[in-house]
């Protein structure tokens, strides 16, 4: 029997899932498919969904409904529990950073056929200590804007919320200092904030690491030293176009495992992890090649 084992976030976006479930029910239904589903709360997932009346998971097929810090969740039990069905997203959080970059359709209909079809990748997760992220890991100003960032606005406004609290936080905002090492390059110092991104986007933005991709096994790691606020204002426009990778204030490189410690900073360091409160350093952080399978477009398949 072929089954969909649906998982949905009733508070991610602007909360409208809930109205959009029966549709996605008889689309799976009409197509084959027994659908088993679980919304999330508060208190967190639970595990026991991913293995209740499956004997096999040859024929079944997990779907997150929510945000990336839903999707990030569920990989986290997949990868733990060692399920390895494929996963497919249905982009209903503010950024959908992940679902947009696999090409997944914000229309219900669309993307429950993009599900259906069932083409796959085979996807890099990053590791973060004992977790796993999928999208990106970061520190300092940008790593408090999705904690700090009051849902009510999120749901009204979308991304543009983000981009409001991020330039409420900058006239208080105090650098950080990290020691970075890794095989590809080694920092100390003073920075802004940095990334560790899996895949080209991050927070809404679709051009933040533009050489990036969820397959090549390394992460696109992005440091913004510390400038002051006509040189953040330039640096923020041409992070709007791409354009950023190659100015002076930014430092650029790949890799496949980093440390990230404090350094000579009496202050803690917000991180932030697919849009959730990360741990608190130090960090070690490995890039697990092609550890799942994602379900992504036709269209996106091979532009990946």
């Amino acid at each position: 029997m072929k089954r969909i084992k649906l998982i949905y976030n009733p508070i991610s976006g602007d909360g409208g899932f809930k109205n959009e479930l029966d549709l996605v029910i008889k689309n799976f239904q009409e197509n084959g498919y027994l659908v088993e589903m679980l919304r999330t709360d508060k208190n967190g997932m639970e595990c026991d969904f991913f293995n209740q009346s499956i004997s096999s998971w040859e024929n079944t097929i997990i779907v997150v409904a929510g945000g990336d810090g839903t999707v990030s969740q569920v990989v986290n039990i997949m990868i733990k529990n060692q399920i390895q069905s494929p996963l497919g997203v249905i982009p209903m959080g503010t950024a959908n950073d992940l679902g947009s970059y696999l090409g997944m359709s914000r229309n219900i209909e669309e993307c429950c056929k993009t599900i259906i079809e069932n083409n796959q990748i085979k996807m890099d997760i990053g590791m973060i200590n004992d977790n796993y992220f999928i999208s990106v890991a970061s520190g300092g100003l940008v790593a408090t804007v999705p904690q700090a960032t009051d849902v009510r606005l999120k749901n009204t406004l979308g991304k543009l919320a983000y981009y409001l609290k991020g330039l409420e936080e900058i006239p208080t905002f105090r650098p950080i200092s990290i020691s970075l090492e890794s095989p590809d390059y080694q920092y100390e110092g003073e920075l802004l904030f940095f990334l560790i991104l899996n895949g080209q986007f991050a927070g809404g933005f679709k051009k933040i690491a533009p050489r990036a991709s969820i397959i090549d096994g390394k992460f696109d790691v992005i440091l913004f030293k510390n400038s002051n606020l006509p040189v953040l204002a330039r640096l923020f426009v041409k992070l709007l176009r791409g354009e950023h990778i190659n100015d002076p204030n930014v430092i650029f490189f790949q890799t496949n495992e980093l440390v990230i410690k404090p350094y000579c900073n009496k202050n803690s360091i917000m991180i932030d992890v697919d849009g959730e409160a990360g741990p608190i350093l130090p960090l070690f952080i490995k890039n697990k090649s092609k550890s799942i399978s994602m379900i992504v477009s036709e269209d996106r398949k091979d532009k990946i």
